[in-house]
């Protein structure tokens, strides 16, 4: 789709290295489409045979427990689903900075020149500064899930 109909150069020109943001997004798409799939399928084969047993043993513990399961899953969701754009804009702004570092090397002679260090390096702290503040937001959201996750898990031996 890229090459097709001259889409590589009808592009907006705010979009910073597409060429490098497809790339990653084929490989984050590959790689998280092969984990989410053999997760799918380790889970499922695990949540039938347990159900089977439980329910055998208990059946009305076995629906307290998919209750359960329901309200740990919608907080998850709720806590966690933060972290799908959190992601999306981190990539973006790593690779702006990226963008950034090359485009400096390719114009270094002019830069010297002109004496525009003090631009480029305002430039690349600002880019930087995103990267940083968006992986900060990243990491207090994860460290919530985390806790809430581990503190479910605990409540489950009450």
């Amino acid at each position: 789709l890229y090459a097709k109909n001259r889409v590589y150069y009808l592009l907006d020109k705010d979009i910073d290295n597409p060429d490098q943001r497809i790339a990653q997004d084929v490989n984050s798409f590959t790689s998280y489409s092969l984990r989410l799939i053999v997760t799918l399928l380790d889970n499922t084969i695990n949540l039938v045979a347990m159900s089977v047993i439980l329910y055998t043993i208990e059946p009305q513990l076995f629906f307290v427990i998919i209750a359960y399961t329901f309200v740990g899953t919608v907080v998850t969701a709720c806590i966690g689903g933060r972290l799908v754009p959190l992601n999306f804009e981190r990539l973006k702004y790593e690779a702006d900075f990226r963008y950034s570092l090359v485009r400096m090397r390719e114009h270094a002679e002019s830069i010297a020149f002109y004496r525009g260090e003090s631009v480029e390096v305002r430039n690349l702290r600002a880019r930087l500064g995103h990267v940083l503040d968006r992986q900060k937001d990243i990491i207090g959201t994860e460290r919530n899930l985390e806790c809430f996750t581990s503190l479910y898990r605990y409540l489950m031996w009450v």
